[in-house]
């Protein structure tokens, strides 16, 4: 927990007076939040929307799904006009970390999903929305290696990526896009391939979090990926001027 900020909300039974606890943590949110902002909590589990509501918070219009299948060996064939590489990151100068190429990633992503409704759920709407920023912060080598950046030879343009990262330590998908003039040639899911391959012996799954309704869904479910329960992605509690 932190301000304008819940997550992760659990007690251990026999104890079981959720609610109690949860209005004592909701007083403590308020008092320490900008509440000129909305105070969130994430992917909440079916089992716990109305206990929130309760709470005061209001549910947002998107609901999402964790998935996930084991790592293993594939046989990845690549079209010889695209060139593969793996990302890299370095120290940006103020204590953080950026890749190195940030703004073709940038560029690829907004190509990718600029004016989709995975855009609105996570409320990003231009190309600086789309810079990289969080993700190298959440990463290791051996994720970096798995994740793919993927480039057409003719024109040298970054035409796909997949990048992958640590959550809540399982290797998990932070993004992955395809611009739509290379979509239909199997990209999105020799990505996800080489990501399963390069992970196997390192890391037992490899998670992502679909939106309901993604075309997407229908590439992992094709891949062996299995749906976990139904989330609503966040609620909040509006802000106050």
């Amino acid at each position: 927990m932190s301000p304008n900020r819940i997550y992760h909300l659990f007690v251990i039974p026999p104890f079981n007076d959720t609610f109690v606890v949860l209005k004592l943590l909701k007083k403590l949110l308020i008092y320490w939040s900008d509440r000129t902002k909305p105070i969130k909590t994430f992917e909440v589990l079916p089992d716990q929307v109305q206990l929130f509501a309760r709470a005061g918070f209001w549910p947002d219009e998107f609901r999402c799904r964790w998935m996930h299948r084991p790592t293993d060996y594939f046989e990845v064939e690549w079209n010889e006009e695209l060139r593969i590489e793996s990302p890299q990151i370095e120290d940006n100068g103020m204590g953080a970390k950026r890749f190195i190429l940030e703004e073709q990633i940038a560029e690829c992503n907004f190509a990718s999903f600029d004016g989709s409704l995975e855009a609105t759920r996570r409320k990003k709407f231009a190309y600086e929305d789309f810079i990289p920023s969080e993700e190298p912060n959440y990463t290791n080598e051996e994720l970096l290696t798995a994740s793919t950046l993927v480039y057409d030879k003719k024109s040298g343009q970054l035409i796909a990526n997949c990048l992958l990262g640590l959550q809540d330590d399982y290797a998990a998908v932070y993004s992955i896009g395809v611009i739509p003039a290379y979509r239909g040639k199997g990209i999105a899911t020799l990505m996800l391939k080489r990501g399963l391959n390069l992970l196997k012996d390192k890391y037992p799954i490899l998670r992502l979090y679909v939106m309901e309704g993604n075309d997407a869904e229908s590439v992992y479910l094709n891949l062996g990926f299995v749906p976990g329960v139904q989330e609503i992605q966040s609620m909040y509690i509006p802000m106050h001027d």
